[in-house]
């Protein structure tokens, strides 16, 4: 006897393999077809959320370099995109699937956090030489820089949590 919880479907191919890839992996990501068609032109395509909605439902043929656009636009690799069918949303690895793109995503943002971070550094590292240069220059020169003071008294941005004038969140303006 045939289990019927067993689905049992043609797999998918071609077109109809990518339409469903980029339907399942779209939703996965939480992007609309809006989304993905800015990220298309962003890439250089000419294209708009009807062309992304009728790629998804077979009505519009796909080309090459929109496949490898649209993988790319998902942030998946071209060839995976191309010949394996994704999980879609009623079989049981679609949840595990959606977790991973949320891990992905949340890894992406904390490379670009410690990115800025490092380039913030590396401002504040060139900030402090050339301030040490010009004060030694000044220095040099017989005038008086402070040498009880070797590093600038730095100050918080206003509104800053580290700002001592900051208003308590809620106070009366």
């Amino acid at each position: 006897m045939v289990n019927p919880m067993v689905h049992r479907f043609k797999p998918l191919e071609g077109e109809a393999l990518v339409a469903h890839n980029l339907k399942v992996l779209r939703k996965a990501a939480r992007l609309s077809q809006e989304d993905v068609a800015e990220r298309m032109t962003r890439l250089g395509f000419k294209f708009h959320q009807t062309q992304v909605a009728k790629i998804e439902n077979g009505t519009r043929p796909v080309r090459f370099d929109e496949v490898i656009g649209l993988a790319k636009a998902l942030s998946v690799p071209a060839a995976n995109f191309m010949t394996e069918a994704v999980a879609g949303p009623d079989e049981p690895d679609y949840e595990l699937q959606e977790a991973g793109f949320r891990v992905e995503k949340a890894q992406q943002e904390w490379r670009t956090a410690h990115d800025l971070e490092q380039a913030a550094k590396t401002r504040l590292e060139e900030a402090e030489r050339e301030y040490n240069e010009i004060a030694e220059r000044l220095a040099a020169q017989g005038i008086d820089v402070g040498s009880d003071h070797a590093e600038p008294e730095w100050y918080p941005a206003p509104n800053s949590p580290w700002d001592p004038l900051r208003r308590a969140p809620g106070a009366d303006q």
